[in-house]
């Protein structure tokens, strides 16, 4: 990870997280973390969620997408790729998965591994056909990215554009980083669904989003400016963060960490850790459940720690105000999610063989005992996709609705307080034995609906024929 040295780095992680793993904290108060998934993962790295709630979960040695539904791991893999995944201390094979915004259409899904053989990162893409993925398309040659037992990047995010960000790792070679007609140690930015180069990338012809970058894991797009962000693992010295911007320098292998001497070239980290702490997964948190000073927040995990993070950033997301420690758990920290139900969801790795291959949530005490929540797994909404998740622990079935306006006040009825006019009615939702139920919906490709609210309310029917209004959960329109 942030050793050059991939041994030294796995004893040394190795050390830490066995001590990081006796002294695991809790959460912090009003949370509970809830294992979903103890064992049964094969060195885990990666996450996403598809519209219907379904999440698909790639291990980089096997190869396999494995898929978590109705709150439990299926046994049979979504998917298999073809991977060389160098061994147990490896950083190559199965590393990234995205959903395409367009997925109820088009039933796509791009995974970044190392081909079969070595030598060379790829992107290839699935369709999904009868619940399994199929018909996999690989959609940058062989070459293209190098590949190494270390530093091969694999994160891959869609923006509010629509357009595929990925990282790709140096592959050990530092200088290829500065090299901007190389495609590594970069952030490429792809049109969908064949990725093709947008017309405006920085550098004409070109994937090249952003340059000068070593070893990353993590890519999230803020939840209001649109930009990407990035968590970056240094050589020996510093750990990064970064804001990534069209066309930056991010100045590896020339300087890593903050620069003794600013660069007017190169851009700066928002955050660095020293001693290294291996920033891995990240993501924003986006839901209605959290207390309101999270709502936007950033976290990544780190994976030399095993701790999960947060950090606070101003209202143009230039500069990191505060920071803190979320949570600590067994297991080394490899991916974050905001999902579809309003939580959190954690992954760690087992990588080596110690800590925990595992999946959790943390839920938070405020949330109603009946909820909804109303968001866009591929971050684009507009011509895309959105997921309406109700939650009820004595739930049976539920009845969501949708509408761009709602009352300023609450007009009181029987069954709970109506916030949503009732515009367009979703289909009858049973709850599954995860006591969750949800709905993906295609959003109109309008652009008059663009930066306007999506608003959504559900009624809950329980086991006794009992009604239940949730709250209102709303969303932005992005595209």
């Amino acid at each position: 990870m942030s050793s050059s040295s991939g041994l030294v780095a796995s004893i040394v992680a190795s050390a830490i997280a066995l001590c990081a793993t006796i002294s695991a904290q809790t959460p912090p108060a009003g949370f509970t973390y809830e294992q979903l998934s103890v064992g049964g993962l094969a060195s885990a790295t990666a996450m996403a969620f598809l519209p219907d709630g379904r999440l698909l979960i790639t291990e980089r040695e096997t190869g396999n997408i494995r898929l978590f539904r109705a709150g439990a791991l299926q046994a049979a893999p979504w998917a298999t790729i073809p991977v060389y995944s160098g061994g147990p201390w490896s950083e190559a094979g199965l590393l990234g998965i995205a959903v395409d915004p367009a997925f109820l259409d088009n039933h796509y899904v791009y995974v970044y591994h190392t081909v079969a053989g070595g030598g060379s990162n790829t992107i290839t893409r699935l369709e999904e056909q009868n619940g399994v993925g199929v018909g996999a398309t690989q959609l940058i040659p062989n070459g293209q990215i190098s590949a190494n037992l270390y530093h091969n990047g694999g994160a891959m995010v869609v923006g509010f554009d629509g357009r595929l960000y990925v990282a790709t790792g140096d592959a050990q070679a530092g200088a290829s980083a500065q090299d901007t007609n190389q495609w590594v140690g970069k952030v490429l930015r792809f049109a969908l669904p064949d990725l093709t180069v947008p017309s405006d990338n920085p550098f004409p012809g070109s994937p090249v989003w952003s340059y000068g970058h070593r070893n990353h894991f993590g890519l999230a797009v803020h939840p209001v400016n649109g930009d990407v962000y990035q968590t970056e693992n240094g050589g020996a010295l510093m750990d990064e963060v970064n804001r990534i911007l069209p066309g930056g320098n991010y100045g590896w292998p020339i300087v890593e960490g903050n620069e003794a001497t600013p660069n007017p070239a190169l851009i700066d980290p928002l955050a660095w850790y020293q001693p290294t702490t291996a920033p891995t997964g990240t993501c924003f948190y986006t839901g209605d459940h959290y207390p309101s000073a999270l709502r936007n927040a950033w976290f990544f995990t780190d994976y030399n720690q095993n701790k999960l993070r947060v950090l606070y950033l101003d209202a143009a997301g230039s500069n990191v105000v505060s920071s803190a420690l979320f949570d600590q758990r067994p297991g080394s920290g490899y991916g974050i999610v905001s999902g579809p139900d309003g939580n959190l969801w954690y992954l760690t790795n087992d990588n080596g063989g110690y800590g925990a291959d595992q999946l959790g949530r943390y839920v938070h005490a405020n949330e109603p005992a009946a909820s909804v929540q109303l968001s866009s797994v591929s971050q684009k909404t507009l011509g895309a996709s959105a997921t309406v998740a109700v939650h009820a622990h004595d739930g049976l079935l539920c009845v969501s609705w949708l509408s761009l306006s709602r009352y300023p006040v609450p007009l009181p009825t029987p069954f709970g307080n109506v916030w949503v006019p009732g515009d367009a009615p979703l289909s009858v939702q049973a709850f599954d034995p995860d006591h969750r139920a949800y709905v993906g919906f295609p959003v109109p490709n309008l652009p008059a609906f663009l930066g306007s609210s999506l608003h959504t309310q559900a009624v809950v029917v329980d086991v006794a024929g009992q009604l239940t209004m949730t709250s209102p959960s709303d969303l932005v329109i992005r595209g």
